[in-house]
């Protein structure tokens, strides 16, 4: 495995903190190029005792997989400050061990020493030893913050194990979506408006626009996300949901929407993530097929009322079906986190309906009888600003504050012919996004790796025809990720072009990847319209 261009200990640095057997002692990167945190580089065998993880599985995965999570982004936020530092900085925050056991640990943290030029790293220790000396008189980094409580620190531990592989399958999944998505694209656009075939294809379309909600989901649900600020007609999800989760199935829906429905406050993506999944359960608990009864009306109560909760006006959503019911002695936990009554369930579909709609000041509440069916309840205050109809809620990219092209009648603006480098490890979503770049009358090079990217573009970058943009994907195998990559080029070309792509770019990735140095950045799955906007933009066009 190459590592060229990874700032890793010296020889004699590596020595030292390998002959330390008393501390465990682990280096990880500077930036993070996941939800979960900087990757971790070294680890001494202290670190591999205490975790219980092999050396393959713990280098070269993020800290989050043994770092307190709910700690996580605080650290990353903190580390341009630690490395103006003189000496260490410490915390006391949960280790988490290979299984799932936490336990408090003391951390200390501080930079590497490093050649000029060099990427910067990090040098952890933690103890769950208290009595070990202390290695510096640096203040803690969380001086005013309230020690960590041992008993909370032990909560939710399977949920932590979850969120993490959620976000994994997450990423995977918007890989896979991202060459259905471009295939798809490429089908409708040939295929003619008229068409049987375009028919087909775009109802195919809108249930990848489903598939991307869910993916939302996932990943939304390994972090601690806030609720947008937009008000919209909740009507609108509501007839959408209704079209599209009963397509295909024997499920027929009624549906009832009051004419003066009240408009909501939120983010209608997650709101549509909720309706999404009640809608789903209400099919799959019916299925010989039936009725399901989809309502929205305005409700308005007192402080004391049947549904108990806090007085006010309110939008509802009501979703009923006639299927085999929920057994009374386990309706009270099924929005529990972990808890399911399907033998493969992840337990996180009802507790992420709940998480959102409580984010945004609402309640949910069921009612079930076995054999007679179930209804769920959503209560979502109201605005008393009557938006007017609004476009239904479809899966933004939210690292392109553009079109995302789901309308067959957009036609992308495409930017002069240039020369793209593919840097993609999937060959499937290679290869769907070397056609749509052909398309668009684009000529593309490839590369599967950090390493052959950096070779391809050198080798271009003095001759007849360099490489005008990069496309890069963050998570590539082996030595270099994405960011690795990114500053190899600088030091070729300055003035290198690279769009940054992810499929863990869910939310806007802030000024990490900004600051950087990268054109632009784009979420998987993105459309030819993202696309080809973002090459305009990389090339000024």
């Amino acid at each position: 495995m190459s590592l060229a261009g990874t700032a890793l200990p010296s020889t004699e640095e590596k020595n030292t903190l390998t002959q330390d057997t008393h501390v465990a002692i682990l280096v990880i990167e500077a930036t993070a190029a996941t939800p979960l945190g900087p990757k971790i580089v070294f680890a001494n065998d202290a670190v591999l005792e205490e975790t219980g993880y092999e050396k393959s599985s713990l280098v070269g995965s993020p800290l989050g997989l043994i770092y307190d999570r709910a700690d996580l982004r605080s650290l990353i936020e903190k580390l341009p400050v630690i490395a103006d530092r003189p000496g260490y900085c410490w915390m006391d925050r949960v280790l988490i061990r290979n299984g799932g056991s936490r336990e408090i640990a003391h951390w200390t943290i501080r930079p590497t020493h490093r050649r000029i030029g060099e990427p910067p790293h990090f040098t952890l220790t933690f103890s769950v030893n208290s009595d070990l000396p202390m290695q510096s008189e640096e203040p803690s980094i969380e001086e005013e913050e309230p020690a960590i409580d041992l008993e909370d620190s032990f909560q939710d531990t399977r949920q932590e194990s979850l969120a993490m592989a959620a976000g994994g399958v997450a990423h995977d999944f918007k890989n896979a979506l991202q060459a259905i998505k471009s295939n798809l694209e490429m089908a409708r656009s040939i295929s003619g408006s008229n068409s049987r075939l375009s028919t087909y294809l775009g109802d195919a379309n809108l249930a990848l626009d489903d598939a991307e909600i869910l993916a939302h989901q996932m990943l939304a649900f390994t972090r601690d996300d806030q609720v947008g600020d937009s008000v919209f007609n909740l009507g609108d999800l509501v007839k959408r949901v209704s079209s599209l989760c009963t397509a295909g199935s024997r499920v027929s829906c009624h549906l009832t929407v009051e004419p003066n429905l009240r408009p909501v406050e939120g983010d209608p993506n997650r709101i549509y993530q909720v309706l999404h999944n009640l809608v789903i359960n209400a099919c799959q608990a019916m299925p010989s097929g039936g009725v399901l009864h989809l309502t929205a009306g305005n409700g308005d109560f007192g402080d004391e009322n049947p549904f108990s909760v806090p007085g006010g006006n309110y939008s509802v959503v009501s979703v009923r079906d006639r299927g085999c019911g929920i057994p009374e002695e386990i309706l009270p936990r099924i929005f529990e986190q972990n808890f399911s009554t399907k033998p493969d369930g992840s337990g996180f579909g009802l507790a992420s309906c709940r998480a959102i709609v409580e984010l945004h000041q609402g309640a949910i509440r069921a009612a079930s009888k076995v054999g007679v069916g179930t209804e769920f309840l959503v209560f979502l205050p109201s605005c008393a600003v009557d938006t007017g109809p609004t476009p239904p809620a479809t899966v933004e990219n939210p690292a392109s504050s553009k079109m995302d092209g789901r309308n067959e009648n957009v036609i992308p603006l495409v930017p002069s012919a240039c020369r793209i480098l593919i840097v993609e490890d999937q060959p499937g979503v290679l290869k769907a996004t070397q056609g749509i770049l052909g398309h668009l009358g684009h000529e593309t090079l490839s590369a599967l790796n950090g390493e052959d990217a950096i070779s391809t573009y050198r080798r271009h970058l003095d001759s007849a025809e360099p490489i005008d943009v990069v496309l890069l994907d963050m998570t590539l195998p082996g030595g270099l990720n994405g960011l690795d990559v990114l500053r190899e080029l600088k030091k070729a070309d300055p003035d290198v072009l690279v769009i940054a792509t992810s499929g863990y770019f869910d939310d806007e990735p802030g000024d990490t990847y900004a600051n950087e140095g990268f054109t632009g950045l784009l979420a998987k799955p993105f459309s030819m319209n993202d696309l080809s906007i973002s090459i305009g933009e990389a090339l000024g066009q």
